[in-house]
């Protein structure tokens, strides 16, 4: 016959029933963790795309807003470009009527090959003013070399008188047989007429500085007053110069030199030679 349980032994196991009871109600607890992260897995397959599809949308977006871009740069508005380009062809014509004349080819696509090229708007100028602009008028050397030209001719005077040019400088050469005595400063009195109408010339054309050179041949001279060429010929000059200065010319202008034999044009050997390396020059330029 068995022996009835104690009461003590009794209250054991139903204390260790209950303690085994938490233990399973935690294992049911991380089974239903698992089933539901499996279950949100599975709803979000179903109703969304992966995450890198946003990246890829926004590059995607970015690359079609690029070459809209480019597109609506690229395309030409014919009317626009017009409007432009004859305002433009209008303010250059205005400063210059004649010389500003303009073509600008418009580049388009291939389609609108009608439109490749615009035609210009140039003005016509009046037919007066493009004859005139035809004609060259003429400077101020070619107007003063002309009035000597025909001062000479006027005088008679070409075989003693003689003028001709140095890059912008003109030159007016004078025998000094037709001014001076031989060894002498004194001017002849056929000399005035002629040195008054070079002093009308002098007048008229009054922004040319004027340099008077003196020149004599190897002839040698000693006297009182002069020991040698180079006094004759620089006090030939400054005779000219003071003429020119009484009769109202700016001393300014004026400036007066003597270079005796040097710089000679002909051969002193004959007396031919002689007489034309005796000479006064005026060497005009214009001021700066």
């Amino acid at each position: 016959m068995s022996t009835p349980a104690e009461p003590s032994e009794t209250k054991s196991l139903e204390t260790s029933r209950q303690t085994a009871k938490p233990l399973n109600n935690t294992v049911d607890y991380n089974n239903a963790y698992h089933e539901n992260d499996s279950i949100i897995d599975e709803i979000a397959d179903e109703e969304g795309a992966p995450a890198w599809m946003v990246t890829f949308a926004d590059l995607v977006t970015l690359l079609l807003v690029f070459f809209i871009l480019l597109f609506s740069i690229s395309s030409v508005e014919s009317e626009k470009f017009k409007s432009v380009l004859s305002s433009i062809q209008i303010a250059l014509n205005q400063n210059n009527p004649v010389a500003s004349q303009i073509i600008i080819q418009q580049v388009v696509p291939a389609e609108e090959s009608s439109l490749s090229k615009i035609d210009p708007i140039i003005p016509q100028p009046d037919t007066n003013d493009a004859i005139q602009s035809e004609i060259p008028e003429p400077s101020d050397i070619d107007e003063l070399i002309n009035d000597i030209e025909a001062m000479i001719l006027e005088q008679q005077l070409g075989d003693f008188i003689f003028v001709y040019t140095e890059g912008e400088r003109i030159i007016i050469r004078i025998k000094g047989t037709i001014l001076f005595p031989s060894g002498d400063v004194q001017l002849f009195d056929d000399a005035i007429p002629i040195f008054e109408d070079i002093f009308a010339l002098f007048k008229k054309y009054h922004d040319y500085n004027i340099d008077i050179k003196g020149y004599t041949d190897n002839t040698p001279i000693a006297t009182s007053h002069y020991p040698s060429n180079w006094e004759l010929s620089a006090v030939r000059a400054t005779t000219v110069l003071r003429f020119f200065i009484d009769q109202g010319i700016n001393p300014t202008r004026m400036s007066a030199t003597g270079y005796s034999d040097l710089f000679p044009i002909a051969s002193n050997e004959t007396a031919e030679g002689r007489a034309q390396n005796r000479r006064v020059e005026f060497v005009l330029e214009k001021e700066e």
